[in-house]
C-alpha cells in the first residue's frame, strides 16, 4: 500500500500586503528615462513591438517554444531552440550567444548546483563603457545588467524520449467548462506545426490567435482558450524578453555597461533556481554569493499580475528526508519503523511554535510537512522507506534562519526516538535511518529601502512608456527567482510583461490561457528594456551618454569562488 498524506502539520500565513504611495524618481531620472524612450531606436522597438507584427511575433515564439517540453533540471532541448533562433533567425553573432551544452558558463562563481548542470541561453549586449580610461571592474569583470525570465515548465516533471519531446496545445471555448482529465484535453482540437517546428497560421491558427482586453469580452466574443503547460508560468513573460533582445539587436541599442538577456532554468520545483545561483555564484552551502560576473542590476518577468512590481521576496528551505528500516521486516514484527519515524518526525514538527505565534503583528512564518509517501508494503511486510517533504517560509532571512534551527534536529531526533523505543541505536541491527536526499534553498530578501537602482527605474519607466503606471505599491513578497540576487545584494525588481485576457490552471497538466491587449504587452517589452537601459545606461543614437543610474560594481556577499 502507498501512503500519501497532503499539507500536514502547516502553520500557512503569506507575506503581509502593505501598500504605501509610491515613491517618485527624481527629475534628474525622469529627464534620462525621457531621452533614452525619446531615442529614434527606442522609438522603432515600441512601434515594432506594439505593431501587429510584433505582437503576432510574440505569439507564435510563445506557441513554439512552450510546446517543447522543458521541464526543471532538464531544460536543454528549449535552451538548444532558442540558442537556434537567437542565431540564425533573430540576427546575433554566434559568439554573443551563450548556451552551453554541458552547462560550463565561463567567468561565472559557481557552475553546478546540486551536482547537476545548469542550461541557462544568454545572449550578450556589449557596453562601451569597458573601453573608457577609467573604467573599473571586478576581477576583469566589467559590470553588467540582466534581464532575465525562466525557460523550466513544471508539467511535466520528467524529460520525454527525444522522439517525442512535445506537448499537444490545445483550444476550446472559454464558455465551455476547465477539462477534467487528460484525455478530455488530448480530444480537443490542437494548434498545428511543420516539421521544422513552425506554427501554421491554419484555421484552428486564426480561430485560437484572437487578442481580448479582458476575460469579459473573450467570454462575450466566444474566445479560445489555449491549453499547454507553461503558458503563463513563464513562457509568456519569458517570449517577451526574447523580444526585447530581438528588437534591440534588430534596431542596434548600444548600452554603456553591458546588458545580458537571458533565459533561465530551476525556477520551479525542484529547479532549486539553478540558473540563477549559476549566474550570481551562489552557493546553498554557505548561503552566499560571489557575483562573480559583476551583475549591478536584475530585472526579472517571472508575474502574470500586469502592475506587478515584485519589490521583496518570500525564502525558503525545503528538506526532502528519507526513513529507511531494514529490508524484509513482517508487518508483526516488534522493530522500528520508517512510517513510525516519519510520523514521529511530522508530530514533532507540527508542535512547533514560530515567532509569529507570539507576535501576530510581526513577519509571519509558515512552514508545513506538504507531502509524506511510503513505498508499498510487500503482502504480509512493511513499507521500507517513508519520505517527508518539509517547507519552511519567510520574507526575513534572520526569522527564516531560527525556524530552521527548530525544524532540523526534529529529523534526527525522530529516528532517535523510534529507536529508543526498542532498545536500539542507530547503527545496531534493525534500527531505522534518517537520509537527506535533496535540500533548496531559495534565499530572503526584505527592502529596507525604496531607492536603490532597480526601485527607481521600476517607477520611472511606466511613467515614461505610459503603462502600468502605479500610484501605490505593495511590499508583498513573492517566491521568485529574483530571490538570489537580491539576497546576494544586487537591485533587483520583478515584472509582468506577457499579457492574458484570462488564465488558469498553473503549474498543472491543463495550464491554459488567452491572448491578452497586444498594444498593452509591446508597451511593456519596451518598459522592460528602459528599466534596462536606465540601470546601464545609454548611447543614444544621435552620439549623446546618458550616463548609468547603477555604481560600476555589484554587491557581493563573499569573495569565495565555489567552482
Amino acid at each position: 500500500m502507498k501512503i500519501k498524506l497532503i499539507c500536514v502539520a502547516c502553520v500557512l500565513a503569506s507575506a503581509p500586503c502593505l501598500a504605501a504611495d509610491a515613491p517618485q524618481p527624481s527629475q534628474e531620472v525622469m529627464n534620462a528615462a525621457q531621452a533614452i524612450y525619446n531615442d529614434p531606436a527606442v522609438q522603432s522597438i515600441l512601434k515594432e513591438a506594439t505593431s501587429l507584427e510584433g505582437q503576432k511575433w510574440r505569439f507564435n515564439n510563445h506557441m513554439e517554444l512552450v510546446r517543447i517540453i522543458s521541464p526543471s533540471r532538464s531544460e536543454m532541448r528549449r535552451q538548444q531552440e532558442i540558442a537556434k533562433r537567437l542565431s540564425e533567425d533573430w540576427g546575433f553573432d554566434a559568439a554573443e550567444v551563450m548556451a552551453p551544452k554541458d552547462g560550463h558558463l565561463p567567468g561565472a562563481g559557481l557552475q553546478t548546483v546540486d551536482g547537476l548542470p545548469v542550461y541557462n541561453v544568454c545572449v550578450v549586449f556589449p557596453g562601451t563603457y569597458k573601453n573608457q580610461p577609467d573604467a573599473k571592474s571586478y576581477k576583469g569583470q566589467f559590470p553588467k545588467v540582466l534581464l532575465e525570465g525562466h525557460i523550466d515548465t513544471v508539467y511535466p516533471p520528467e524529460l520525454p524520449p527525444e522522439s517525442n519531446p512535445y506537448a499537444s496545445i490545445n483550444l476550446q471555448p472559454v464558455t465551455e467548462p476547465i477539462v477534467k482529465t487528460k484525455e478530455e484535453r488530448a480530444a480537443l482540437p490542437q494548434l498545428h506545426f511543420d516539421e521544422k517546428g513552425r506554427i501554421i497560421e491554419d484555421e484552428n491558427y486564426q480561430k485560437a490567435y484572437q487578442r481580448y482586453d479582458n476575460a469579459k469580452e473573450a467570454a462575450e466574443k466566444n474566445a479560445l482558450r489555449i491549453y499547454v503547460p507553461g503558458y503563463n508560468d513563464a513562457m509568456i513573460n519569458t517570449t517577451a524578453v526574447l523580444q526585447a533582445a530581438y528588437l534591440m539587436n534588430k534596431y542596434g541599442i548600444k548600452p554603456v555597461y553591458d546588458v545580458w538577456v537571458c533565459g533561465t532554468t530551476g525556477e520551479e520545483g525542484k529547479g532549486n533556481l539553478d540558473g540563477m545561483k549559476q549566474l550570481y555564484g551562489y552557493s546553498q552551502d554557505v548561503g552566499k554569493g560571489n557575483n562573480a560576473l559583476n551583475f549591478v542590476a536584475n530585472f526579472g518577468a517571472d508575474s502574470t499580475t500586469p502592475y506587478s512590481g515584485t519589490m521583496n521576496y518570500l525564502g525558503s528551505y525545503r528538506f526532502e528526508m528519507k526513513y529507511k528500516e531494514p529490508k524484509g521486516q513482517l508487518a508483526t514484527d516488534k522493530t522500528p519503523s520508517a512510517l513510525m519515524a516519519a510520523s514521529r518526525a511530522i508530530e514533532s514538527i507540527a508542535n512547533v511554535k514560530t515567532p509569529f505565534d507570539a507576535n501576530p503583528k510581526g513577519d509571519r512564518i509558515s512552514y508545513s510537512v506538504g507531502v509524506a509517501e511510503c513505498t508499498p508494503a510487500p503482502e504480509g511486510g512493511r513499507s521500507e522507506e517513508c519520505t517527508i517533504m518539509v517547507d519552511m517560509r519567510s520574507p526575513q532571512p534572520d526569522s527564516l534562519n531560527a525556524m530552521r534551527k527548530e525544524i532540523e534536529p526534529k529529523f534526527a531526533k525522530a529516528v532517535e526516538e523510534e529507536n529508543a523505543a526498542y532498545g536500539l541505536k542507530e547503527g545496531d541491527k534493525n534500527a531505522v535511518t534518517a537520509e537527506l536526499v535533496w535540500f533548496g534553498d531559495r534565499p530572503a530578501y526584505k527592502r529596507s529601502n525604496y531607492d536603490d537602482v532597480a526601485s527607481v527605474a521600476w517607477l520611472a519607466a511606466p511613467q515614461t512608456v505610459g503603462v502600468d503606471v502605479k500610484k501605490e505599491f505593495s511590499d508583498r513578497a513573492s517566491s521568485l527567482n529574483d530571490n538570489v540576487p537580491a539576497a546576494v545584494g544586487v537591485p533587483t525588481v520583478n515584472v509582468n510583461v506577457g499579457t492574458n485576457a484570462g488564465g488558469g490552471g498553473g503549474h498543472t497538466w491543463y495550464e491554459w490561457g488567452v491572448p491578452g491587449n497586444g498594444v498593452e504587452e509591446g508597451k511593456r517589452v519596451v518598459k522592460l528594456i528602459l528599466m534596462g537601459l536606465l540601470a546601464s545606461g545609454y548611447n543614444t543614437t544621435d552620439g549623446k551618454v546618458i550616463a548609468p543610474l547603477a555604481p560600476p560594481e555589484g554587491n557581493r556577499t563573499t569573495e569565495e569562488i565555489f567552482n
